[in-house]
């Protein structure tokens, strides 16, 4: 049942603000931020993601993973598009390795919503997206950009 469910990312498609083409890092973070408030809002989301996580934990499968990471939308081909798309506009730091970057963003979203299916009431995952997204994708940035982030958000 749980494999002819759609991914993250097509379920997403139509909570998502048209006119962000021509930005892709903030295309990137509202797709992060919708996607979490997604998992957080849907409790079909959340039995699904449970089941996965609970298969991979007790299968050393990593076909398992791969399926977890499809089912949350990462599509490393496209991700990797993405990330260049924002070096080009400086949006990301270009002497980042992407395939590290691309390893990071993955391992800090699927830690995140592992997280936080394990202890929801831990904290607020829905209201807590913009800032856990804006976080980690600082970490990419050039050092001029996150200095603008800081003051625009003062």
């Amino acid at each position: 049942m749980w494999l002819q469910q759609p991914s993250l990312r097509e379920l997403i498609q139509e909570h998502l603000t048209a006119g962000l083409e021509h930005d892709p890092f903030q295309q990137l973070r509202e797709k992060l931020i919708v996607g979490l408030q997604y998992i957080a809002k849907i409790p079909r989301q959340q039995a699904l993601l449970k089941i996965l996580y609970h298969k991979c934990e007790f299968n050393d499968e990593d076909a398992g993973r791969g399926v977890i990471r499809e089912k949350m939308g990462f599509n490393p081909q496209t991700l990797r598009e993405v990330l260049q798309a924002c070096q080009q506009q400086g949006c990301v730091a270009n002497n980042l390795d992407l395939d590290v970057v691309m390893i990071i963003i993955n391992g800090a979203f699927s830690g995140i919503v592992q997280n936080w299916l394990m202890n929801m009431a831990g904290y607020d995952l829905y209201k807590q997206a913009p800032a856990l997204v804006d976080n980690v994708l600082r970490m990419f940035m050039p050092d001029e950009n996150i200095t603008k982030l800081i003051h625009q958000n003062e």
